[in-house]
């Protein structure tokens, strides 16, 4: 095996390593095959020769499937099998001439790995964060370095076709599922579409030659998987919290959970506004880049393409509005307002590894929030590296100057406030959103009077003609039928023999590499 570290696998290694730290501290460092997952990841992204990489890959996926196993045992049949089709994927195409077909198999061998942490049940940190990113690198790195001498436009406009094709979905997911695992689930599936768009833009200006709208792209991309990698763990973290300390991740059944879970609920509110793309968050950055290059790309190809961009650029930002929503039905329903049951009143604050491991990835965070300017500085090699002619400009968004002027303007309303302020309580009527004193033979309060998690979605899914993530129609739900069958003809084969064929496989890889070297 051969081994090499350039700018994009040093990148990706500094994402991987806080999120392994944050899945140690959270309860799985006595795991050995948690290391295991961790080594296999950094083989893969460490690695000099296509055999290396197929190897590194697939060891991730079976050392993924042994970790459900512990995890959750009836969810882990489909790691295992889309670990087989995507190495069944790679390998043919890491040894066909760059090309369009080359291309294709390795988008649905990358795509397959990364729509698993998109599945509720991946509540693993080290899952979820660690099979999106090397994904997403084992992409760039075929697409823009192996393939990049024979990039064609239409390559990219796949790629914005698949990412679109993920955020619309995943955005309307998470305004509608009750379940906290499902809301991360969706979000995870957006974001990784607004990572595939700005991909797409980038390998289609590179395949235009178009160097400034390469760079731009690449800027959100790139920013867009170093914060989505920081902010998501702590929003994954925070709903293992909740539910250990509740017993469920309906937002139906939480509510209250700020006064008992106090740091936890801070930490949370963080993350959440992150994932929402809020100004002075770490996910703004990218989704400002992101806007801008849509509109620069606007502006290029004929008629239809511009028509197309002018479209997606009202996807995106229907799609950042569903977002906000999510985020704040997700903090507002589960963290605010009354208790809706006894395990959410009694809830406790946690402590020790979960505590630190969000408040490590929070702190990382803070940069992205308020200086990305220098942190896109750091990414300059970067993106030389992919698209050796870009020159990328500076930000020009100045979030340190909005913070300051924000804490000013606060400081000053908060000193107006204990100066002139009146102090005292009042009453308010049961309906004043369901806030009022409850009575005495009622210590949660009338249900009825306080907004669920279904009535807060209601006038989104009425204004979808009652389009539900659980009864989607169309070939949505085809692909949902599917995906379950093959997860119960998956949970039918024998424990040993999942392993036994991933081994067959890898074996497999190591005889084309013999063959193809004339050994």
């Amino acid at each position: 095996m051969h081994l090499r570290m350039d700018p994009l696998s040093a990148l990706f290694l500094c994402i991987l390593v806080p999120q392994m730290l944050a899945a140690a501290l959270s309860g799985m460092r006595g795991s050995v095959v948690l290391w295991l997952f961790c080594a296999s990841l950094a083989l893969t992204l460490l690695a000099a020769t296509p055999f290396t990489l197929v190897f590194g890959l697939g060891l991730a996926g079976t050392a993924a499937w042994l970790l459900m196993l512990r995890l959750e045992r009836k969810a882990a049949a489909p790691y295992i099998g889309v670990a087989l089709f995507s190495v069944a994927c790679l390998i043919p195409a890491m040894f066909l001439p760059p090309g369009g077909l080359a291309f294709v198999l390795v988008l649905l061998g990358t795509g397959a790995m990364a729509g698993l942490a998109a599945l509720p049940q991946g509540a693993s940190v080290a899952l979820s964060g660690g099979l999106m990113n090397v994904s997403v690198y084992v992409l760039i790195r075929y697409g823009f370095i192996a393939f990049g001498a024979a990039t064609q436009p239409w390559w990219g406009l796949v790629l914005i076709i698949a990412g679109a094709a993920c955020v619309l979905p995943g955005a309307l997911g998470a305004i509608l599922e009750v379940d906290m695992s499902a809301v991360l689930a969706s979000t995870s599936l957006a974001q990784l579409g607004l990572t595939l768009v700005a991909l797409g833009i980038a390998l289609r200006a590179v395949a235009m030659h178009n160097p400034a709208l390469a760079a731009l792209a690449l800027q959100a991309a790139l920013l867009g998987t170093l914060a989505h990698a920081l902010f998501r763990p702590m929003l994954i973290i925070g709903a293992g919290a909740v539910r250990h300390a509740t017993g469920t991740n309906s937002l139906d059944w939480l509510g209250g959970l700020l006064r008992g879970m106090p740091r936890v609920g801070m930490l949370m509110l963080g993350a959440a506004a992150g994932m929402a793309s809020l100004p002075l968050g770490p996910g703004f950055a990218p989704e400002f880049l992101l806007l801008h290059a849509v509109i620069a790309a606007a502006g290029t190809g004929a008629i239809f393409a511009r028509i197309g961009f002018v479209a997606l650029l009202a996807a995106l930002g229907f799609s950042a509005a569903l977002a906000v929503g999510a985020m704040v039905r997700l903090i507002g329903l589960g963290f605010l307002g009354r208790p809706r049951s006894l395990r959410a009143a009694a809830a406790e604050d946690t402590g020790g590894g979960t505590l630190a491991a969000m408040a490590l990835l929070g702190v990382l965070c803070i940069p992205l929030a308020l200086l990305p300017g220098v942190v896109l500085g750091a990414l300059v090699p970067v993106i030389q590296l992919l698209a050796p002619q870009a020159d990328p400009l500076p930000l020009a968004y100045a979030p340190l100057s909005l913070a300051l002027l924000m804490a000013l303007c606060g400081g000053g309303a908060l000193l107006a406030l204990r100066r002139f302020a009146v102090r005292g309580t009042r009453e308010v009527v049961a309906w004043n959103g369901g806030f009022g004193r409850p009575p005495v033979w009622l210590p949660f309060g009338d249900p009825t009077t306080q907004p669920s998690a279904t009535g807060f979605a209601e006038p989104v899914a009425r204004a979808f003609g009652g389009w539900h993530p659980a009864n989607a129609g169309g070939g949505l739900a085809r692909l949902r039928r599917l995906r379950v069958r093959l997860s119960h003809a998956a949970r039918r084969i024998p424990l040993p023999s999942p392993l036994a064929l991933m081994l067959a496989a890898l074996a497999l890889c190591l005889l084309v590499l013999i063959l193809g070297q004339g050994s």
